[in-house]
Order: structure tokens, then sequence, then C-alpha cells
């Protein structure tokens, strides 16, 4: 049997269902079977879920690995199955995103012919939804099809929650100032030796969000090219979340990761033009545009940002 090329690292954390769905998916994938391993670690989860994996065991290449109840270490999670991925790609994905068929397919065929190390978003249909959506959602999707789940979604309307930006700023994001700020471990992928490179995930980050964006930072620190395969597709299964509301999180975990690593890009995070909220890159998309003169708001910004550059 061939070593793997691309090893698919899936945290878990009492989600048994979720993560046969997940793991359903991955039987469905029309790359060869022998070209990707499949991790899954086990944030300290006292359910079923090593009994779901064990039903994988004749269909897919698949490991398990149970890490004790420390409290949130989603970032560790992926760090060990990182360590322990033979592929060449990794390609992270949360329990309850079920990825299209040719998915994998797609991340393989788009990190061989890269001419310069990459980092793959891939897209993730019903991904933050309104709670209207995520219950037609529930009434049109299959675990079985993921293929005509994803169809019915589109159909839906049902998005993810990053289209704005890329309707915004283009689907095009090696060209964002910032394209790690949608570098979201719900479904990305990059090659394995850049990840090392980087430190993998800061372990410290312990509450939900910021260790993803946190990594993506330093991968694009180290000239990773960042792009968007809409066709690397997938969809969230709709749940409920463990965090409901986590802007507070969010803007901590922004103000860390600027305090982090000073960049110009990062000093914008938390910046709210004319009392409405707007991602990283569209704050620097207006930024560029109005200039320094139009706005003294964004000239005061600017300057922060260059003093402590």
């Amino acid at each position: 049997m061939s070593s793997p090329q691309i090893s698919v690292v899936i945290p878990t954390y009492n989600r048994a269902d979720l993560l046969g769905y997940t793991l359903d998916a991955l039987c469905q994938q029309t790359l060869p079977v022998e070209l990707f391993e499949v991790i899954v670690v086990d944030d300290g989860g006292s359910d079923n879920s090593k009994a779901v994996v064990d039903r994988y065991a004749d269909v897919l290449n698949i490991k398990y690995f149970w890490q004790e109840d420390l409290g949130f270490r989603a970032g560790k999670a992926r760090n060990i199955g990182t360590a322990i991925a033979q592929g060449q790609y990794v390609v992270y994905v949360d329990t309850g995103v079920l990825l299209g068929s040719n998915t994998l397919q797609v991340h393989y065929d788009v990190h061989r012919a890269a001419q310069y190390p990459t980092v793959m978003i891939g897209y993730v249909y019903g991904f933050e939804v309104d709670h209207a959506t995520s219950k037609q959602m529930s009434e049109l999707i299959n675990p079985q099809s993921a293929d005509a789940s994803i169809a019915k979604l589109r159909a839906l309307g049902a998005l993810d929650i990053r289209q704005r930006q890329y309707d915004e700023l283009g689907e095009n994001i090696t060209n964002w100032p910032a394209p790690f700020d949608i570098f979201w471990t719900c479904h990305v992928s990059a090659e394995r030796e850049q990840l090392l490179k980087a430190g993998l995930f800061d372990e410290s980050f312990t509450s939900w969000g910021g260790e993803d964006v946190d990594l993506g930072v330093r991968l694009f620190i180290n000239n990773n090219l960042f792009t968007m395969e809409r066709e690397a597709c997938s969809f969230h299964w709709p749940h409920e979340k463990e965090v409901a509301d986590h802007r507070e999180e969010s803007a901590s975990a922004a103000e860390r990761i600027h305090a982090k690593y000073n960049l110009w890009t990062t000093s914008f995070y938390g910046r709210d033009l004319n009392d409405q909220k707007y991602s990283l890159n569209k704050v620097i998309k207006i930024f560029r545009e109005q200039g320094f003169k139009k706005s003294p708001q964004l000239r005061d910004i600017a300057y922060s940002a260059e003093v402590s550059a």
C-alpha cells in the first residue's frame, strides 16, 4: 500500500453522531483511499467516538487518539494529528463538516500543481447561517449524500458566511492584504512541512477561536500563498454551538494576535468605520480607497500602525 499523500485531521469532543457524518463523507471521496489517511483526535470526550471511528477501520486508513480533558484544547488536538500525520499535505476538517465527493481530489491537485507553498481555504455551505436557514437546512440535508445536500444548500442560498467578503473583495484571496483572517480550520489545508516550520497551533489559545487565524498569520509571514477554491466544497451540519455568541472571544483573540505580531494589517482589528462592522480586509480596502486625508479616523489608525511597526 502506498504512503498517503493527504492527512485529514479531525478534532472532536462529544460529537459522535456528527463525527460519523463527517467520516461517511470521507468514504465517498473520488480520491483513491490509498492516497489519504484520517486522524481523529478526541479532546477528552466521554462519548462513544472511538467506537464510531472503529466502524470505519475496514474502509478508511483511520487512526484515533484521545487526550485528557483539560478544557478546550482544539489547537493541541490538531497539533497531535499533524505530528503523527504521514501525508505531505494536511487537511483540517471540523467534526460536523461533510466534504463533497471530489473535495480531497481538489486539495490534492491544487497542492501538487502549486509552484509555491500554498494554503487552501475550502468552501463551507451552511456555515454560520441564521436560525431560520439552519432549520431549513435540517430538512434538506442527508449525511449519506454530501453532493446532493450541497446542491440543495446552494439552491437555498445557505452559503458560506465568508461569501459576503468574496462578493466585496473578489475570490482571488491571494490579492487580499490579510488572507489569514479567513484561515478557519473548519475546512483548510496546507503543506505539513510549512505547518511544522510555522510552529503549528499556539496551544495557549484555550478558549473559542483565534488559534487558527494565529497560525494563518505565521504561514502568511512565511510567504505561503493563500487561495480559496470553491470546488473544494463542503457543508456544515447544523447543530447547537458550544459558544452561541462568540463576538467577545473573537475580539479578545484579535487583540491578542495584534499584540503578538504587531503587523500593520492586524492593527486594523476591531476598528469600526461609520459605526458599521467590517471584516479586516474590508477595513483595509476602505483605508486604501479613502486615504489619510479623507478620514482623520483612518489617519490615526495608520499613524498608530506606523509607530508600532
